[in-house]
């Protein structure tokens, strides 16, 4: 069995990679219940006020979501 990599605690879960295969590069501190560093959280997260304004509006079709 291959080698498990997990995120180091207190660390952002930013992970790159494929197939299971991921490691975690980023070494920023985070809060208790946090799982993003600031840079990381902004491309993960979308407001909902965003989500609802580009359903209406046309913009990101419904079938693609951003995913941690």
């Amino acid at each position: 069995m291959a080698d498990l990599s997990l995120p180091r605690p207190g660390c952002c879960k930013w992970a790159e990679g494929d197939s299971g295969n991921y490691t975690f590069p980023c070494s920023n501190r985070v809060e208790p219940g946090v799982s993003y560093c600031e840079d990381h959280r902004s491309i993960v997260y979308i407001p909902p006020e965003e989500r609802r304004r580009n359903r209406s509006g046309g913009g990101m079709s419904l079938s693609f979501r951003r995913a941690a």
